[in-house]
């Protein structure tokens, strides 16, 4: 398909519902206009689809509400997240943070190379933390801004928050040589997420919650490490976001993780978006009558690199697989939109969920799958 058709068909679809109305009649057990869609972590594609850099996303505030406004005019995205990143608690708590002017930030220089000077470390106040206080003022500003769009949170899991504190392999020396040690660290990293949540509350009332934890795949730890450093600690910090939001938060983690699949639901997480590498299908028919779905279109392969038939049959193969999960299915990215993702395959990506996900309702086929 050419991108002047796809702009035509576009033009006649009509929503009927606005992003909050769909997806509370969704949760509700009714029949919605289309699928929920969400993009993972789109802001940096975001910015540069619109001519800005990440920087300038991040640091000035007329850039970012630009790029609010302008993916929910041409997007329909009517919310945005104000959150944590994977290395943001990290540089909160000393690390020497970089970031490229238009790229992902990375940990330059870490804060916890000995654990001689874990005691220097405090749980991270929001209010008065030099990395953490312009984010809530930011999130403050976005709010007054644009007060009908609805606004979430986010921040990194435990054991990716720690390697923004520790270096990774100091951090995967220590699930053998110095356990104990790390369980301290893991705790602290909770409390701060936490602490986090606590004055998002407190400023905004309960929002939608969200973490991200690459590092807890099986790509990178084994199952025996997850089950003792990474789900004690995962389990906290959904079980202390419901006590806080009165609501479960979801999580993204990257690469393999069907061997966790079972342990996630247990712990109560309420909704989990699966990478690429993994199938919806299997991931339905073990764990989807417990636990929301959420994927998982390519983000690279298809997103970035494809074409727009790749990514409306790609969203097609996804809303086959699981669009009857039977907690619920949102249609999502794989992982993170990334930077350099055309505009038109963004609005692929949308026709698609409204066209095939016509007529969805929890645990049934849309009937834009069913009927065509």
């Amino acid at each position: 398909m050419e991108y002047d058709e796809l702009k035509r068909l576009m033009d006649g679809q009509k929503d009927e519902m606005t992003a909050a109305e769909r997806m509370k009649a969704y949760n509700a057990g009714e029949e919605v206009d289309y699928i929920p869609y969400t993009l993972q972590a789109p802001d940096p594609a975001m910015a540069d689809i619109f001519g800005f850099t990440t920087t300038q996303f991040a640091k000035d505030f007329e850039v970012k509400s630009e790029v609010i406004r302008r993916r929910k005019e041409e997007f329909g995205l009517d919310s945005f997240n104000v959150g944590l990143g994977l290395k943001t608690i990290g540089g909160a708590l000393g690390s020497k943070l970089r970031a490229p002017e238009h790229g992902i930030d990375y940990v330059e220089e870490h804060i916890l190379k000995d654990y001689a000077d874990f005691e220097r470390l405090e749980v991270t106040d929001p209010y008065k933390n030099p990395v953490l206080a312009p984010i809530l003022e930011s999130a403050k500003r976005l709010k007054d801004r644009f007060p009908d769009v609805s606004m979430t949170t986010s921040v990194a899991g435990p054991i990716s928050t720690a390697i923004a504190v520790r270096p990774v392999e100091m951090v995967l020396k220590d699930t053998r040589k110095n356990p104990e040690m790390l369980h301290k660290l893991l705790d602290l990293t909770v409390e701060c997420s936490l602490r986090w949540f606590e004055a998002f509350r407190r400023e905004f009332g309960p929002v939608g919650t969200n973490f991200s934890d690459p590092v807890t795949c099986m790509d990178v730890i084994s199952k025996k490490q997850f089950d003792e450093y990474s789900l004690p600690y995962i389990k906290k910090l959904i079980d202390g976001t419901e006590k806080i939001m009165g609501s479960r938060p979801g999580a993204h983690i990257c690469g393999k993780t069907s061997p966790i699949w079972g342990d996630l639901a247990d712990a109560g997480l309420f909704s989990f978006s699966i990478d690429n590498c993994e199938d919806l299908k299997e991931a339905k028919d073990a764990v989807g009558d417990r636990m929301r779905i959420a994927g998982n279109v390519p983000p690279v392969d298809v997103m970035k690199e494809g074409t727009i038939d790749e990514v409306m049959e790609s969203c097609r193969e996804c809303l086959i697989k699981c669009a009857d999960n039977p907690a619920g299915f949102i249609l999502n990215t794989g992982c993170q939109l990334p930077i350099g993702t055309p505009k038109a395959n963004v609005e692929a990506f949308i026709y698609a969920a409204r066209k095939y996900g016509r007529g969805a309702r929890i645990g049934k086929m849309p009937r834009g799958i069913t009927e065509g």
